[in-house]
């Protein structure tokens, strides 16, 4: 198995955490007395950059072309920014360090949006400095 096929599956399944922390493995606070809050945007944005996330994933997976490959790595990146940033700054979660969403939802987005980051980001360098890059 190649270095991009690597890459593509490991994307495609932080892709999917990333979907399922927010809604599944760290749950957020359900809505109060009919009103939503933050987090319930928050998990709403991860689940759509997670799929996005997962799709991009499967696209480095089927493309042939390293070119292409490393264009979707670096769309993966940027979604893992956005991943880190949506809990941290864009929308945030709530406010008191006992909801759920500060102790668990939050760290773990900022882990899986860095390991998105990371694994996307050396696939791409490792496109940039390879002497064929057909």
């Amino acid at each position: 198995m190649n270095k991009s096929k690597i890459t593509g599956i490991v994307i495609a399944v932080l892709g999917l955490i990333t979907a399922l922390i927010p809604t599944v493995i760290f749950k957020v606070c359900e809505a109060m007395e009919g009103k939503f809050m933050k987090c319930h945007w928050t998990s709403q944005t991860e689940v759509a950059i997670g799929i996005v996330t997962l799709v991009l994933g499967v696209l480095i997976i089927l493309t042939k072309e390293k070119a292409a490959a490393a264009a979707y790595s670096v769309a993966s990146a940027i979604n893992g920014v956005l991943v880190i940033l949506i809990p941290t700054v864009v929308i945030g979660v709530c406010g008191s360090a006992d909801m759920p969403c500060q102790s668990g939802t939050k760290p773990a987005l900022i882990i899986a949006g860095a390991l998105i980051v990371v694994v996307a980001l050396i696939h791409t360098a490792l496109y940039l400095t390879s002497k064929k890059k057909a």
